[in-house]
């Protein structure tokens, strides 16, 4: 398969490569959602001593039973912001590893046909038309890939925003219902 130890090497060192790639892909996506959790405790940590604050200084007993309607609403909005920045978060992670692993899959039938070049001059005679029946495979299984890969990008990426949407849409309709009763 290798006719050169140089070629060999070039395998090693870029196989190399693209795990160092992964690597750094993962880590960053790690890196985003620790910073993500960082923030949002650091929020969480100000509103809540914020909130000791306010509980502290209430002197009226009607103001302190007035307090939890009034801090639903905010409270609602926060959650679905952290939910969104994470969603956001997850989708970045998402796009970096799917497009790592289309550009893999491209190199892989790249590498494929290549090789099928390499062995069909080494063919026997007459073999070209299996040669070229093996391509075609080959480039129409890839473009079906490619095909799927889209569509499904594509459906996901609509169902998942039309979810978030639907759902931030209801919790503000029962936030507000709520929000009316007290």
């Amino acid at each position: 398969m290798f006719t050169t130890t140089q070629e060999l090497t070039a395998l090693g060192q870029a196989q190399f490569d693209k795990a160092v790639r992964l690597s750094s892909l993962l880590l960053g996506s790690a890196e985003r959602f620790a910073a993500l959790q960082f923030d949002l405790s650091r929020k969480v940590l100000a509103e809540n001593a914020q909130l000791f604050k306010t509980l502290v200084d209430i002197k009226d007993p009607k103001a302190l039973v007035e307090l939890p309607a009034g801090l639903a609403q905010p409270a609602l909005d926060k959650a679905f912001v952290a939910a969104r920045s994470v969603y956001d978060a997850a989708v970045t992670t998402q796009g970096e590893l799917t497009a790592f692993v289309e550009e893999q899959v491209a190199e892989s039938n790249k590498a494929v046909l290549s090789t099928i070049d390499k062995l069909a001059k080494n063919a026997p005679a007459g073999s070209d038309v299996a040669v070229s029946a093996l391509k075609n495979f080959v480039t129409s299984s890839n473009a079906a890939f490619e095909s799927v890969s889209q569509t499904a990008k594509k459906v996901g990426t609509e169902l998942a925003e039309a979810g978030v949407q639907a759902a931030t849409k209801s919790a503000k309709v029962a936030s507000a219902a709520v929000a009316k009763k007290a």
